[in-house]
């Protein structure tokens, strides 16, 4: 590829997310060569916005010679879609969560230095304001913290979330976003975590036709080797159309920080209160953007690595183990219970 030929984009996946990487690569200035759906309707409706091609399947798209392939599937895809992409020498940015299993993210991560690709995961928050106003907050409000969150939604408009096999349902598929948040703020992965958790949506009928529905409300504690502790109250189990709601708290010894995301955060502590509000941005935009210019221009890396994906899952996976066998479960007994083929947990 030349410095003056745009880069070639494959996206997978034409729902929400497909639909909204397809138009911020092109606003990117890469070209979108085709959008890959099994519906259509959908592939078409999104490859329209930016000229693209529109097909059902992946196969024929392979053709098309892609530099990289956004992967914005059903998360237990995630491994399949992404792996053949780095096998034909694209790379990749792929939809948060990681993967479903340890073993399929070790795949993906092995498939791209195999084949020498950059294999990004999209963790889109890294790039709204609000990050890193909280990583200064919270540095300021001392160490080590006390850390707090409160995230809840009615039963999710996107059935599939609620799919223990397809998406994992919020432990996997939204949690995450906090354990990557917290890995900054907290001081890395947690040493031990406990969690108590329940299905709350067992008896709503919109989900009954889901066969193995995901855990979908638990209350979780997270053991930082730093001191630091965090707990999470999470639910999608609310009846269907209650306002998600995502608050958190953190106390440290010089200070409380309060937040209302992405919105609104304070810092209370020895010198007052300090304000910020968010003036509004668009995190998957400027994500897209800043992979665009990583692959063609050399800046400098911010899009999350998938080693950061593996270290949230790793952290998921260790509070459905908690919840499933009523005890605290160290991070070192799924590690050890899936171990890394490369023989490097800090890989």
């Amino acid at each position: 590829m030349s410095a003056r030929e745009p880069l070639r984009v494959l996206v997978v996946g034409a729902g929400d997310m497909g639909a909204r990487h397809a138009r911020h690569w092109a606003a990117a200035g890469a070209r979108v060569v085709a959008v890959v759906d099994p519906d259509r309707t959908r592939a078409e409706l999104s490859a329209a916005e930016t000229g693209a091609e529109a097909l059902t399947t992946v196969e024929g798209a392979w053709t098309l010679a892609p530099d990289a392939v956004s992967v914005c599937t059903p998360t237990h895809l995630h491994a399949r879609y992404a792996i053949a992409a780095l096998e034909r020498g694209a790379h990749v940015l792929c939809e948060k969560p990681v993967a479903l299993k340890l073993a399929d993210a070790y795949a993906m991560r092995d498939a791209a230095a195999a084949h020498g690709r950059e294999l990004r995961i999209g963790f889109m928050r890294r790039f709204d304001p609000a990050f890193e106003q909280l990583l200064d907050l919270t540095r300021r409000a001392g160490q080590p913290l006390l850390a707090q969150a409160t995230i809840t939604a009615g039963v999710r408009p996107k059935r599939l979330m609620h799919d223990a096999l397809a998406n994992g349902g919020p432990i996997i598929d939204m949690c995450c976003h906090l354990f990557f948040l917290w890995g900054f703020v907290l001081g890395g992965q947690p040493e031990e975590v406990t969690a108590v958790g329940y299905t709350f949506s067992d008896n709503k009928p919109e989900v009954a036709h889901i066969r193995h529905r995901a855990l979908d409300s638990a209350l979780i504690t997270l053991r930082y080797p730093n001191g630091a502790i965090g707990q999470v109250q999470v639910s999608w189990g609310l009846p269907s159309g209650v306002e998600p709601v995502e608050r958190h708290t953190y106390v440290g010894p010089d200070g409380l920080v309060t937040v209302d995301w992405p919105r609104y955060l304070t810092l209370r502590d020895g010198r007052g209160v300090t304000r910020w509000r968010s003036v509004g941005s668009d995190p998957w935009k400027a994500e897209v953007l800043q992979f665009h210019a990583e692959l063609t221009a050399g800046a400098a890396q911010r899009v999350a690595s998938v080693s950061d994906g593996i270290d949230a899952l790793k952290t998921s996976l260790a509070v459905l183990r908690s919840v499933a066998r009523g005890r605290p479960v160290p991070l070192a007994e799924v590690v050890a219970d899936d171990p890394d083929p490369a023989g490097s947990e800090a890989a």
